[in-house]
């Protein structure tokens, strides 16, 4: 079957793909396409738009540093403003021309012979690239609904984040949560006035934080808009966030994991104490306020910010359900405690296959030189990655959101350092006219081993300290690889200033392909060169 050729192809139109367009077109590499499974840009903030989406960092820092947006409506902003802010930064950039919606990326195989990756795309014919960058984003799947039985059994409405109806109505309804994560807490906030009644199932209790939000005035906006501020707030955040990051990296490791074990969890002590007294303040009601304290540290699992969840709680129409579900009824849902209750609307808010997750990545789905299948070797030989993006055997591919990785003050620092890593790999290979770029096994080798000895703060926090949780940040190889264990300082010498020497350029295999053919983008970035 005829395939489609592109120097580079760009897996996934969230934010992740559009800052890897970005710095192709600023390296002079026009010849790409952006993948995407759904209709536009916009990955998370596209796909969510159930009630009270809003985002939890404050958006000063959540934007693309190389498009600042000084005019947002409120610190926090709500989920539409934030796919509007999208969707202009993908059409300011001309990103429309290169985009291919509703192609779904079922399958990443290298081409030894020609040297290109070949895409297979559900229902169309197969895209072949040189170069590859995945922008998937760090939520892959929502988790089934198989994991509660009955679930088909249900006569009424089920929804999720991601899947919301927006024709449905809360209004007079009879409705279960199911979940205690970021989203059930903005959607009980947003419903709780006007359904009939909410269920909220706790299966673990969160870390809830106040929300410090607020409108931005037009006089503070127009501050904003003054060349250079948001640049500078950025960055003297950033160089805040860099001080405890030098001592979590490169300091506190080399003290025995002993010591580490003894002290950490006095600092956890100290966070469930001003926890309590927040409780005490919020919630009146003394059982449901022993069942919200956590039982692992602030630290181990994602907190969450809502200034609105305490007061929604209250209300004399939401209730807090700690038994555990046994299964979804024709009726509603019946816990393991043999009660019984009716609903109308089941929200389904039970989480995300994550990018940290081994189960999370298919065998056969990703397979590079020499036959070797990502999640096999992930599988066999735990979750890792070269400077957050890169792997050994897999040539010519980045992921952008990769196995520690996550580094910065917000998800736009993060994508930023690993796509420009990735577009400067690309660039250097087009310089020297290779046809091959891939990290040599040495060098892999050595930064998995560098971050390893980095984490070790890190994992003794998250796993010995916390035994047996599963979050974000431990999977279920028991390893937590979620942060990349660097300060941001030496993630932005990385990301532009990497050793070069760690990768092997080579130039081989047949002059017939495309790439010889469509010169334009090559000849151009060499001549910048």
């Amino acid at each position: 079957m005829a395939s489609d050729y592109f120097e580079v192809a760009i897996i996934g139109a969230g934010p992740g793909g559009i800052t890897a367009a970005h710095y192709l077109q600023r390296a002079g590499l026009t010849n790409f396409v952006i993948l995407e499974r759904a209709d536009d840009f916009g990955g998370s903030w596209r796909d969510n738009f159930y009630p009270g989406l809003a985002v939890d960092v404050p958006t000063l820092f959540y934007q693309f540093p190389f498009a600042r947006k000084p005019d947002w409506s409120r610190l926090f902003p709500d989920g539409p403003e934030i796919q509007r802010y999208n969707r202009e930064v993908a059409q300011r950039l001309g990103l429309y021309a290169h985009f291919r919606g509703g192609s779904a990326v079922e399958r990443e195989v290298w081409d030894e012979h020609n040297q290109v990756w070949v895409l297979d795309i559900a229902g169309q014919q197969p895209v072949t690239a040189r170069f590859v960058i995945n922008a998937m984003g760090g939520y892959i799947n929502p988790k089934s609904s198989d994991q509660i039985p009955g679930t088909d059994e249900f006569a009424g409405t089920i929804l999720r984040p991601n899947a919301w109806d927006p024709e449905y109505s809360c209004a007079g309804k009879r409705v279960a949560l199911i979940g205690t994560g970021s989203s059930s807490v903005q959607i009980l906030s947003a419903i709780a006035g006007e359904a009939q009644s909410v269920d909220v199932y706790q299966r673990t209790p969160a870390w809830i934080l106040p929300k410090p939000d607020a409108e931005i005035s037009a006089r503070v906006q127009k501050v904003l808009a003054l060349p250079g501020v948001v640049a500078a707030l950025n960055g003297v955040v950033l160089a805040l966030m860099d001080l405890p990051l030098q001592l979590i990296c490169n300091v506190l490791p080399k003290l025995p994991r002993s010591l580490l074990a003894t002290v950490l969890p006095q600092y956890d002590k100290i966070w469930r104490s001003v926890y309590r007294l927040l409780l005490r303040r919020e919630v009146a009601n003394p059982v449901d306020r022993a069942a919200l304290v956590p039982g692992y540290g602030i630290l181990a699992k994602r907190p969450i910010l809502s200034s609105t969840f305490f007061p929604a709680l209250a209300l004399p129409s939401v209730s807090l359900i700690t038994d555990p579900i046994e299964r979804v009824t024709t009726d509603g849902m019946r816990t393991t405690d043999g009660v019984e209750r009716p609903y109308d609307l089941i929200v389904m808010a039970t989480g995300y296959e994550l990018f940290t997750d081994p189960e999370a990545y298919r065998t056969g789905r990703i397979v590079g030189a020499s036959g070797l299948d990502l999640a096999e070797d992930y599988r066999r030989n735990g979750l890792r990655s070269y400077g957050g993006s890169a792997h050994s055997g897999f040539p010519n591919r980045w992921a952008l959101v990769a196995p520690q990785g996550y580094v910065g003050v917000a998800w736009h620092t993060f994508i930023d350092l690993t796509a420009r890593h990735a577009v400067r790999i690309i660039s250097e290979a087009a310089r020297r006219r290779a046809t091959v770029a891939q990290v040599r096994p040495a060098a892999f080798d050595r930064w998995v081993g560098r971050m390893r000895r980095n984490e070790k703060l890190i994992r003794t926090y998250t796993v010995d300290c916390n035994p047996g949780l599963r979050t974000y940040f431990v999977n279920s190889q028991g390893d937590a690889v979620y942060y990349r264990p660097q300060t941001i300082s030496g993630a932005w010498w990385f990301s532009r200033r990497s050793p070069l020497s760690d990768y092997e350029f080579a130039r081989g295999g047949p002059q017939s392909t495309p790439a010889a053919q469509d010169t334009s983008d090559r000849q151009e970035i060499e001549a910048r060169a």
